[in-house]
C-alpha cells in the first residue's frame, strides 16, 4: 500500500527517440530493457503504474495515449494523462521517464505528499519530466492554452502550475539515456555500483 493512494505513477514512453535512433523503452541497459528495469524500480512504490504510450510493450500496464486535440510533445503528454487520471478518480499522478534507470525510489512519495504540483531538481536544475501533477491544476492550465499556439516546454508548464521543487544530492539519479553515449555512460555507472 503506498503512501499516497491518490497518486499513481505514468512512465513517459511515448517521444520519438529520434537522438538515439531506437525506442528508448526496449534499449537495453546490462541486458535489461529500459521500460523493465524501471517498472522493477519502481514497483510496490504506487498502487498503480500506467505508460503514457503507443503499446505496453508487453509489460500489461494500461496505457494512456495522447490526446489528438493535446499539443505535441511532452506537454501533450501530461494534459492527455490530468484529463483521463481525473476521470478514473484519482487527484495526480507521478511523471518519470522511461530512460530513466536510475530514477529515486522515493520519488513517488517525495514528489506526491504535499499534494501540490512538485518537480524534482538535483540542487543545480529542475527535471520536469520527474513530478507529481495534480490534475485540477493541470487541467484548469489546459484550458488556458491556444490550440492553435506552437507546443510549449514543460518548464512553462511546471511555472503555469506553480510546482514546488524537491531537492535530491545526486544528479546521477536524473540520468535520462538520450544518445548512445548515454548508454555507455549509464552501463559504466551501473558496473560501479553507484
Amino acid at each position: 500500500m503506498s503512501a499516497n493512494p491518490t497518486a499513481c505513477l505514468v512512465i513517459l514512453a511515448g517521444g520519438q527517440s529520434t537522438r538515439m535512433g531506437a525506442d528508448k523503452a526496449v534499449i537495453r541497459l546490462d541486458g535489461e530493457r529500459l521500460i523493465d528495469i524501471l517498472i522493477r524500480r519502481m514497483a510496490g512504490k504506487s498502487e498503480r503504474i500506467m505508460l503514457s504510450a503507443r503499446q505496453d510493450y508487453a509489460t500489461g500496464l494500461a496505457i494512456i495515449p495522447d490526446d489528438p486535440q493535446a499539443p505535441d510533445g511532452p506537454v501533450g503528454a501530461i494534459f492527455s494523462l490530468a484529463d483521463r487520471v481525473q476521470k478514473m478518480g484519482l487527484d495526480g499522478f507521478v511523471t518519470v521517464p522511461v530512460d530513466a534507470p536510475f530514477a529515486p525510489p522515493d520519488l513517488i512519495k517525495r514528489l506526491s505528499v504535499s499534494g501540490d504540483c512538485a518537480v524534482a531538481e538535483d540542487g543545480q536544475r529542475i527535471h520536469p519530466t520527474f513530478a507529481y501533477w495534480r490534475c485540477a491544476v493541470v487541467n484548469a492550465v489546459r484550458g488556458t492554452h491556444d490550440q492553435g499556439e506552437r507546443a510549449p516546454s514543460l518548464h512553462w508548464l511546471v511555472r503555469q502550475c506553480g510546482a514546488v521543487t524537491v531537492t535530491w544530492p545526486d544528479e546521477r539519479l536524473f540520468m535520462n539515456i538520450n544518445r548512445p553515449a548515454d548508454l555507455a555512460a549509464a552501463a559504466a555507472i551501473k558496473k560501479a555500483g553507484t
